[in-house]
């Protein structure tokens, strides 16, 4: 499991992280992932695509994602024409919310993107990106500045991106995905089906493709293999039942296709960084 393990991410006990303006020029092989806490990613420049909710979106200059806790997706860009550069924000949701509950319409906004299913989570920013990029280098100032990031002055230009975010999640326009590919279709079965035992031969029939050519299919549009993505898939199930049933951690693992308890154990602590008991007590209120 150490290929999955390098895709996860859980804010390393930290409740706010920013990687301002970061520059990829090689294409890393990169992994369907997902991170504890709400993530902004506003792409600077570079083109290339984003898996997610198993459908899959073009990304390039002036992109916007927003990314909910535990939300299974995957970037890949194509950097042999261009740098991908991105400034990536990452902080867990419960650690700003008293802060931002004075202001009564922008905390229900934030409570969606926190806890809610979402209709649009990728925009296309068609007018000047000056606002938001001023508050991002603003944040990083704020990090520059101080080696204990403050909660109260953090949480002010949280507010401020949501402020933005909101506006583009009422009006701006959001990026189109693609038409269901081959790729999307193998997702969407895998959604069916990710409970029980996988048996590619039973996915390939169903799609009328061959066993190899849907193996190769999801690795080239993807950059990782179908065993990988249905992993990261129980997990997250995983992670959602823990939040919210009173099921024992071996019910839960049995339930999500990992009948093997002390290998789900084993599984969910490489991949979130806790065991399923820390993480189900993590989120008791």
């Amino acid at each position: 499991m150490e290929i999955i393990e390098k895709g996860f991410n859980v804010l390393n006990n930290r409740d706010i992280e920013l990687r301002y303006r970061m520059v990829t020029t090689e294409n890393p092989r990169i992994f369907y992932h997902y991170h504890k806490g709400i993530e902004v990613i506003f792409v600077h420049r570079g083109k290339g695509n984003l898996t997610l909710n198993r459908r899959i979106y073009d990304l390039e200059s002036g992109c916007v994602v927003i990314l909910q806790p535990f939300q299974l997706h995957r970037i890949q860009f194509d950097t042999s024409q261009c740098p991908y550069e991105r400034t990536v924000l990452n902080f867990e949701p419960s650690a700003f919310a008293p802060f931002l509950k004075n202001f009564p319409i922008l905390f229900r906004f934030y409570e969606q993107v926190w806890k809610e299913q979402l209709v649009n989570q990728v925009f296309r920013i068609e007018s000047n990106t000056a606002y938001i990029s001023g508050v991002l280098e603003r944040l990083n100032d704020l990090f520059s500045w101080h080696e204990d990031i403050n909660p109260e002055a953090a949480s002010m230009l949280i507010l401020n991106i949501f402020d933005y975010l909101k506006s583009l999640h009422n009006g701006h326009s959001v990026a189109v995905a693609r038409h269901a590919s081959h790729v999307e279709k193998i997702m969407n079965w895998i959604e069916l089906h990710y409970t029980e035992p996988f048996n590619l031969n039973t996915l390939a029939e169903e799609l009328y493709l061959s066993k190899h050519h849907v193996s190769r299919l999801f690795r080239s549009e993807t950059g990782g293999n179908i065993t990988e993505y249905i992993i990261a898939r129980r997990i997250r199930q995983a992670c959602w039942l823990l939040k919210t049933e009173s099921k024992s951690v071996e019910l839960i693992g049995s339930s999500v296709g990992i009948p093997n308890f002390p290998y789900f154990c084993r599984l969910f602590k490489k991949i979130t960084g806790l065991t399923p008991i820390q993480y189900r007590n993590s989120h008791l209120n």
